[in-house]
């Protein structure tokens, strides 16, 4: 139990440092206490947005925005101390915060953001999900996750397997145009 929180730790810790090295300037000198600042800010100002506009998903970009910039600083503070658990509280308010805003939208405006944000097939999910557990979107569409995280990635390939299925002609015809398919003439 303790190896599998290490490695998620790892994984947290690894992507805020991404984030760190490619959303805030290399020229910014942040220490550690105006790095923790600028994480309550940022925090703060995507707490406003979302309980002002809960249930209207047109505010998302402006609510990701922020939480994207406490997660860069997130990741600063981590590679200053690198210790998740400096920010451990921080990345969980983030996280309930986009759970908690996304969860407030319906499921055809999930659909729309994530089109948006370049999910494939994104009305082919949520179809059915286990009472007490988000709606697949929701965890596709939270930035506090990587987008190689496992949990998201089983989101796409179900939504692609469902669009292999319920439209047959379609997904070949698609892989034909992407050259993923070679036909040989005989």
């Amino acid at each position: 139990m303790a190896k599998t929180r290490e490695s998620s730790h790892q994984t947290h810790l690894n992507w805020l440092m991404r984030l760190a090295i490619t959303v805030i300037s290399p020229l910014a000198s942040a220490n550690s206490c105006e790095s923790a600042q600028r994480v309550t800010e940022s925090l703060a100002l995507a707490r406003q947005i979302a309980e002002r506009y809960t249930g209207d998903h047109t505010a998302w970009i402006q609510v990701r925005a922020n939480v994207m910039d406490a997660l860069a600083y997130m990741g600063r503070i981590t590679a200053i101390h690198n210790d998740f658990t400096q920010v451990e509280d921080s990345f969980v308010q983030a996280r309930e915060l986009c759970r908690s805003y996304l969860v407030s939208l319906t499921h055809s405006q999930r659909v729309q953001l994530a089109a948006y944000d370049g999910f494939r097939n994104p009305h082919l999910t949520e179809e059915s999900h286990e009472e007490g557990r988000d709606p697949a979107l929701v965890i596709v569409l939270t930035p506090v996750y990587a987008p190689e995280t496992p949990a998201k990635q089983r989101v796409q390939n179900k939504a692609d397997e469902r669009f292999v299925e319920r439209y047959p002609a379609l997904a070949l015809a698609e892989a034909l145009f992407d050259g993923s398919v070679v036909v040989i003439a005989a």
